[in-house]
């Protein structure tokens, strides 16, 4: 992870620390458009379940004035109410849970969790951030070199707490925050990081032999698993329970996404049904779904809609403008949606227009092109290019790349030369590189993907690569899942 999206959330840890108390269980708007989910409402069980039942507990649990805390049972673990975990498992992600010990508890948050694993008494097994009253609990002192104090990899890491600006908060409440990439995972307490670790190698297995977990086959190294809260007979309490997740690409800069306009025939909730099942995490938003005259209260409902199923709307469009009036709409209705992306194709004539309401507004703007059908409407990446160069670097292109290739051009030639101005990408496949040609699945058309996909990793391109599926597309389907899964093919063979 850079050293910049760390500073980005080390910066919303600090801010939530200091909301008012009225923001508690709450997503800002810039967390709803940073991709951040509520893993708890602050109100019901939903989401969440015991580890070892079907149902949230009967007992144990309580929910009181936003917070969530398990009750006090002379500290046994799991014996009262018990574990509860999510009811979704999760792989590559951000965690963040605002937590409040009393004297001499012990709990925990697990992560990678299998219920499964442990059918019998105790805890479920997983990957666990410590949360204990050190100075009053005999576990820290057990284990090895403390790794069974606060903050610490369970059983198997201490935590460093040599950062001079780390804090805890005995009376009150302080924030853990997990960070999983594949096997990379850190641990942070209050927005310093105490712990950073690599798993499925052979030193984690040799730590894991030398732990409780020794006879658990595979501890630790899943590739996704539950979300836990720990009933160890202490009471603790939590609340702000909130979840991000990474590009599940991993590695990669660059994010795959969908398209509005794939779904031009189908209303929200199918077009967030078939991003679920495909996995995809991002949408460009088009004004059939969020109109452009949409209230607050829509725009919001809207959010939560993508929210609930783990989707982000990353930008707005294509948003086609006649007149300065139609620019000026996109760019207040790209404001209010909470977007920094406009995908718009405004006439010629008001390309100066929309450099001043790039400066008023501090948002990218990325002409689609439309290939040779459209020859007054940026037809390739060259065009785009040649009207936007002199004009403020935020405006660039959406690079559709089977309208660049129909247009006679070469998507991955046209990525590399003009990658500076490139921020927003719509994948698709085509036939031939002429006039002539037609969309289709990806992988079956002229377009080399695996070197489109060695373009974007040595141009470092960050944005989203979203599918735009023009094929069969009122009945896309099966089309959509070909080619998504095909583009995931390409990018982890040519890794």
């Amino acid at each position: 992870m850079s050293k910049k999206l760390i500073a980005i959330i080390l910066f919303f840890v600090s801010f939530a620390s200091f909301s008012a108390k009225s923001q508690d269980n709450k997503l800002s708007a810039e967390e709803i458009a940073d991709g951040w989910n509520l893993l708890w409402d602050g109100k019901t069980t939903e989401g969440w379940r015991g580890a070892k039942l079907d149902a949230f507990p009967a007992k144990g649990w309580t929910i009181k004035d936003g917070v969530l805390s398990v009750q006090a049972s002379k500290g046994a673990e799991a014996a009262n109410g018990g574990d509860i975990v999510t009811t979704q498992q999760y792989k590559n992600f951000i965690l963040k849970v605002d937590f409040k010990i009393t004297k001499g508890a012990n709990s925990g948050i697990k992560y990678f969790v299998d219920p499964g694993m442990n059918k019998g008494e105790g805890s479920a097994i997983g990957c666990e951030f410590q949360l204990l009253d050190d100075n009053n609990h005999p576990d820290a002192k057990l284990g090895v070199k403390g790794n069974r104090t606060l903050g610490s990899l369970y059983d198997l890491i201490p935590p460093d707490r040599s950062d001079k600006n780390y804090t805890f908060d005995e009376n009150g409440f302080n924030t853990a925050m997990i960070i999983v990439e594949g096997n990379h995972v850190q641990h942070f307490l209050n927005g310093i990081k105490i712990l950073d670790y690599l798993r499925n190698n052979q030193e984690f297995n040799a730590l894991v032999a030398y732990s409780k977990y020794v006879n658990w086959p595979n501890f630790g190294n899943a590739a996704k698993g539950h979300i836990l809260l720990q009933d160890h007979g202490d009471e603790v309490f939590f609340k702000n329970i909130k979840i991000k997740e990474l590009n599940s690409e991993n590695s990669e800069k660059f994010k795959i996404g969908m398209a509005g306009f794939t779904f031009v025939n189908f209303d929200i909730d199918k077009t967030l049904e078939v991003m679920q099942k495909c996995d995809v995490h991002y949408l460009c938003i088009k004004d059939f779904h969020l109109p452009l005259n949409s209230s607050a209260d829509q725009i919001a409902a809207f959010h939560a809609k993508l929210a609930s199923k783990g989707v982000t709307g990353y930008a707005v469009g294509p948003i086609y403008m006649n007149n300065e009036a139609e620019v000026d709409r996109a760019f207040e209705y790209a404001q209010k949606v909470g977007v920094k992306l406009i995908v718009g194709v405004p006439l010629h004539n008001l390309l100066p227009y929309v450099d001043k309401k790039v400066k008023e507004y501090d948002m990218k703007f990325a002409i689609h092109l439309h290939g040779p059908d459209m020859p007054d409407k940026y037809p390739d990446a060259k065009d785009v290019w040649n009207h936007v160069k002199e004009l403020d670097p935020r405006i660039g292109m959406c690079l559709d790349i089977g309208h660049d290739t129909r247009n006679g051009e070469n998507p991955v030639t046209d990525l590399k030369k003009y990658s500076s101005r490139v921020f927003d990408i719509h994948i698709k496949d085509v036939t031939a590189n002429t006039k002539a040609g037609y969309s289709l699945e990806i992988g079956r058309g002229v377009i080399d993907f695996p070197a489109f996909a060695g373009a974007l990793r040595e141009t470092g391109y960050n944005g989203v690569c979203s599918l735009e599926h023009e094929k069969d597309m009122k009945d896309p389907f099966i089309g959509i899942a070909e080619s998504i899964g095909y583009f995931r093919g390409v990018i982890q063979a040519t890794k």
